[in-house]
């Protein structure tokens, strides 16, 4: 008996050293995750990327006579982009038709000029703009090193004779022109007191290339568009631009 209590004694140590072995084990087993994180997050820390700052582009324009605006556009972007400049009439709707002019003008080293011809552009407030799309904008590799991303704007009012009409006509008659494009098909009816009512009255001039017995040419003023019209069948031809009949 005394031997089996020794043995019995003897085994229970046994099991309690290992448990608690055991239990230094499963320690450093929960600690391993935490000290496992922190290299994970330094990785992310370091891969996470940021928009580069201090790039910026910039737009300075000037009325060189009544038709003509100069723009002086500058970057802080190294090497060759390309870039947007815009002259567009200032509180235009979304729907609104734009009354406007732009193109892409280059920069190297930081600097671009265009000259806009604003004689057809109506007299108001406009805004000239410069801007810079990452899609489309650099130019070689330097310009690219930059690392921009989004894009870049800048823009300012400027004050404009141009043509000397009112900015609410030319919107009208923008307006009406795009009605005409959209709704105005060959043989559509030729209705006379619809189109005196709604555009006002038309400039009949010579056919020189038809029988002046069947087409007409309507020059509308309003619209600054030509209506050739068959009077036989009470149908219109064709519109054009401008007063250009057959």
């Amino acid at each position: 008996m005394v031997y089996s209590r020794a043995r019995f004694i003897g085994s229970l140590l046994s099991i309690v050293a290992a448990m608690s072995l055991i239990g230094c084990d499963a320690q450093n087993d929960v600690s391993t995750p935490d000290n496992a994180s922190k290299p994970a997050n330094v990785a992310e820390n370091k891969s996470a990327s940021h928009p580069p700052e201090g790039y910026s582009v910039s737009v300075s324009g000037r009325s060189l006579n009544d038709s003509q605006v100069h723009l002086v556009l500058t970057t802080s972007i190294p090497g060759t982009i390309e870039l947007m400049a815009s002259i567009s009439l200032a509180d235009q709707a979304p729907d609104d038709t734009w009354i406007g002019k732009n193109e892409r003008v280059r920069l190297v080293n930081g600097i671009g000029q265009a000259t806009f011809d604003v004689s057809d552009l109506p007299t108001g407030q406009y805004e000239v703009a410069a801007n810079f799309y990452p899609r489309w904008g650099f130019q070689d590799e330097e310009s690219r090193s930059s690392g921009v991303s989004e894009s870049l704007e800048h823009s300012h009012p400027i004050s404009l004779k141009g043509s000397g009409e009112s900015s609410e006509l030319v919107a009208q008659r923008n307006e009406d022109q795009q009605w005409v494009i959209e709704n105005v098909i060959m043989g559509s009816e030729w209705d006379p007191s619809f189109w005196r009512d709604r555009f006002g009255e038309w400039e009949e001039f010579p056919v020189t290339t038809r029988n002046p017995d069947i087409i007409s040419n309507y020059y509308f003023e309003s619209l600054e568009m030509t209506l050739i019209v068959n009077t036989l069948k009470d149908e219109v031809v064709v519109w054009r631009m401008g007063r250009d009949g057959l």
